[in-house]
């Protein structure tokens, strides 16, 4: 049973002769919440976009209430947003 929102975790970064890099990722429901690699780090996105409340309480609700569609808010917030 997942204990956290859906979120990835990288388990195999491969680094190749020409210096580039390869992730491997997993689906992850773990209590961090958030992107983090095997040892726990977790990721910062400084430049990433994020929802407002209300918008994911729009999609959250109409995706079925699912809880893959949460995006890192809990279901009571996104009932006050909606």
């Amino acid at each position: 049973m997942p204990t956290g929102p859906l979120h990835w975790k990288t388990v195999l970064i491969t680094t190749y002769d020409n210096g580039e890099q390869e992730e491997e990722t997993e689906p992850c429901r773990c209590i961090i919440g958030h992107d983090h690699n095997a040892d726990d780090v977790v990721y910062e996105y400084p430049e990433a976009e994020s929802l407002s409340a209300y918008d994911a309480a729009l999609i959250w609700g109409s995706s079925g209430m699912d809880e893959d569609y949460t995006f890192g808010y809990s279901e009571d917030e996104l009932r006050a947003a909606m």
